[in-house]
């Protein structure tokens, strides 16, 4: 069974998407003082670690046997269908510059009923989803303890769906596929010290390649409860819109995450 998006509504979506990310690159810039130059180091310090993300998903998944169905699970539902992400970040920076990477590991098991009055019907997926970012970033503005970092990297996905239609006129229909692409992005982080102990940081990101569009928005505060440890709370929303010879992962995922960081 195919469904398709109304134009006005993924319309509405990307613009809500820009003025998000829109908000969150104003927020960032304005946190940092006009003139405030970066500081010089001379060595590379290293600051980084995993993260737990509890992401609830919407969007559409297909394969040319089953067709694009939609899907949803929200935060509510991560106890029953084991939605959670898990991360690992890590940033390296001598003065200015910095090295950027971003690694995670999704694995949902989602079920849902089917729309148009077929009651009966429900909707699985199991989905194993990994994606890497590596790249970099300058400071363009700030100091050491607060600054505004332009980035540029590439992300690589790797998703892998199994569909299945039980009950109704469509049960026993299933199917599964795998596939990888790669995306440029680019975008903006900003950080900032609030005082010794607690710290904000944010970064928007968007970019395009083999998929369709691609998208990044976070807003994490730290508490460095140990010298160079510290303890981080946010909250995370990415997106991407895939889709080749049949293949459909369009999906947003978005929810709160918890970790720990620490600085070296």
């Amino acid at each position: 069974m195919m469904h398709s998006d109304n134009p006005r509504s993924v319309l509405r979506r990307k613009h809500a998407r820009l003025a998000l990310m829109a908000g969150a690159f104003a927020a960032a810039a304005a946190s940092l003082p006009t003139g405030a130059e970066a500081a010089d180091g001379d060595e590379w310090t290293f600051n980084g670690g995993p993260y737990v993300w509890g992401a609830g998903i919407r969007g559409h998944v297909g394969h040319r046997s089953t067709g694009t169905q939609f899907i949803k699970s929200d935060f509510s539902d991560i106890a029953r269908t084991v939605d959670m992400s898990v991360m690992l970040m890590g940033e390296a920076r001598r003065g200015p510059y910095s090295v950027l990477a971003d690694l995670m590991y999704i694995d949902t098991d989602t079920r849902n009923r089917l729309p148009g009055g077929l009651s009966e019907s429900k909707l699985e997926v199991e989905s194993k989803t990994a994606s890497g970012f590596l790249g970099g970033g300058y400071t363009v503005w700030g100091d050491e303890n607060r600054r505004l970092d332009v980035a540029g990297g590439v992300r690589v996905w790797y998703s892998s769906t199994a569909i299945s239609l039980h009950g109704g006129p469509v049960g026993g229909l299933s199917g599964s596929d795998k596939a990888t692409w790669a995306d440029a992005m680019t975008g903006l982080r900003g950080y900032y010290a609030v005082n010794d102990r607690f710290w904000l940081s944010s970064w928007g990101m968007v970019g395009a390649g083999q998929s369709r569009e691609d998208w990044d928005l976070a807003a994490l505060a730290g508490w460095e409860f140990l010298p160079g440890f510290s303890a981080v709370a946010g909250y995370r929303a990415m997106g991407v819109n895939y889709r080749h010879d049949g293949f459909v992962y369009d999906i947003v995922q978005k929810g709160p995450l918890l970790g720990i960081s620490g600085r070296f």
